[in-house]
Parts: structure tokens; C-alpha cells; sequence
């Protein structure tokens, strides 16, 4: 059984909780949703550190029933590729705020599925599942969570992985909700990112996943998340969900002022 220690509280989030659940909380406030309607199965967050993307992660875990009892959670890898899914079958997660129990009974299941296993040193130092953890713990009572690392674009192996996904999630009988830990484009001035993005952005809202994987193939479209929105959308899609809904767009030249090179962060729910 290994918890799973924060690595990026500090740097990423602040490491004191109080300061760290001031943050949060401000993020959900100023997130303003109107008109909204749907069971939201699941939800598109960025994970670049809080001053920059917090205020647009903001608006979808705003959206969260906090009675969430299971949290999957699916992020890209930023320091190996590997044709599959790492799934941490067992233990806790820590944050600032305290350990958040690992769903065994999720986890155990998924390890044993093609494409899936437990790579350990995948999940040491990758933030972009960690900063997911924090606003799961402000917004939801009591919940275990399946960590997950797509470590693939590869279509047709995201597809086996979200056909193995929803095949345990479809008689669950807990509620749960699947966060898609991506963020869109990186380094473009303002103006190039905004329209970049876009593209990214349309193809989200076809809820086709050809559509949306040919544009990031061409390079139309950019987010470095690719293969956990890819199986995320899929496993949403085979659990019933019918559309994609756009929450907030920014990037960092809107959060942190800088426009010369900015990165670009989406928040969306996907709904039933």
C-alpha cells in the first residue's frame, strides 16, 4: 500500500491549508454559471499552477454534487510516454489538507485490464493529477478517488482503456464523476493561442472523438492532456452522457498579464 506524497504543494498551490482552501474557495466563488442544466458525469479541468488556471478550474468543480462519493481522475504524463494507463490500485493520496483513501475496488479491477497497470514512478512527480486533488477536497464531503495516467494518444488504445473504464464504472452504485486533468495550448502570443484553442474547443463540442483527435493530429488544435480527454470522452460517452458544455476559457495573459507567451486552460462539464 503506497501514499502518494503532494510534490508540487509550495510551488504549484500553496502548501498551508489554510491558505490553500482561501485560494479554492475564492476560485469557486468568483466562478459565475448561469443557466446550467444537466447531471454532469463529468469535467474538464486545467492543472497548471493556481495562479494561472485556478480561476477557470474554478468553474467546473463548481458544478460538482458534493454528496460525489468516487472521483476518477484522468491525467496526462509530463515525464514518460508508455502505451497505456498507470492506475494507483491501492492506498492514499496526500494533500495540504490531508490523505484522500485510493478506491481499491475500482483500482484493483483496472489494473488488471489490458493496457492498464501500476507504474509507480509515473505517479511520483506528476502534478498534473495532484492539483485535482485540492479542489475534490473542498468541494466534496467524503470520497475515495481512482488516480489514473494516460500515458498514450493513441486512439484505439484510449478506447480499450475507457471501454474497460466504464465497463467497472456502469453498476457502480455510488456516484462518481470523471475529471479530465488537461491544458490546451503552450507558448503562443495571445491572439495565435486564442484561436488555436478554438479549434480545440469546437471539436470538444462535436463530442466526437475522431473529430477532435484528426484536429490534434494536424496540430489545428494543441492540448497536452490529449490522451486523458480521448479516453475520458469516451468513457463518458459509453455511460450515457450526451453533451459537452463550455464552462470558462482563458489563459494566462487573462490570469497573470503576461501575453507574449501564454498557455491556455478550459474548463467544461460533460453531461448527462
Amino acid at each position: 500500500m503506497w501514499h502518494r506524497k503532494p510534490v508540487v504543494a509550495g510551488t504549484f498551490y500553496p502548501g498551508n491549508a489554510g491558505q490553500l482552501k482561501s485560494m479554492i474557495d475564492n476560485y469557486i466563488k468568483n466562478a459565475v454559471i448561469s443557466d446550467f442544466q444537466g447531471s454532469v458525469m463529468g469535467i474538464i479541468s486545467p492543472h497548471a499552477g493556481y495562479v494561472y488556471s485556478g480561476p477557470v478550474a474554478g468553474y467546473s468543480f463548481k458544478l460538482l454534487d458534493p454528496d460525489t462519493e468516487v472521483a476518477v481522475v484522468l491525467a496526462p504524463s509530463h515525464r514518460a510516454r508508455f502505451n497505456g494507463a498507470s492506475v494507483i490500485p491501492e492506498g492514499t493520496y496526500g494533500t495540504p489538507f490531508g490523505d484522500v483513501d485510493i478506491d481499491s475496488a475500482i483500482g484493483a479491477r483496472m489494473v488488471e485490464k489490458n493496457y492498464c497497470g501500476f507504474v509507480k514512478e509515473v505517479h511520483e512527480y506528476e502534478h498534473s493529477l495532484e492539483v485535482q486533488v485540492p479542489f475534490l477536497q473542498t468541494v466534496l464531503k467524503s470520497f475515495s478517488i481512482v488516480p489514473v495516467i494516460i500515458g498514450t494518444t493513441d486512439l484505439d488504445i484510449c478506447r480499450d482503456i475507457a471501454g474497460s473504464l466504464s465497463g467497472i464504472l456502469q453498476n457502480e452504485q455510488r456516484k462518481f464523476v470523471i475529471v479530465i486533468s488537461t491544458d490546451l495550448s503552450h507558448y503562443y502570443p495571445y491572439d495565435e493561442a486564442v484561436s488555436i484553442d478554438k479549434q480545440f474547443i469546437d471539436g470538444l463540442q462535436t463530442f466526437n472523438v475522431e473529430e477532435l483527435k484528426l484536429a490534434l493530429a494536424n496540430r489545428k488544435a494543441e492540448a497536452c492532456g490529449e490522451g486523458p480527454v480521448l479516453t475520458g470522452l469516451m468513457t463518458c460517452r459509453n455511460l450515457g452522457a450526451q453533451r459537452i458544455e463550455i464552462l470558462k476559457y482563458a489563459n494566462s495573459g487573462d490570469t497573470a498579464g503576461d501575453k507574449s507567451q501564454v498557455v491556455g486552460y478550459v474548463s467544461a462539464a460533460i453531461v448527462a
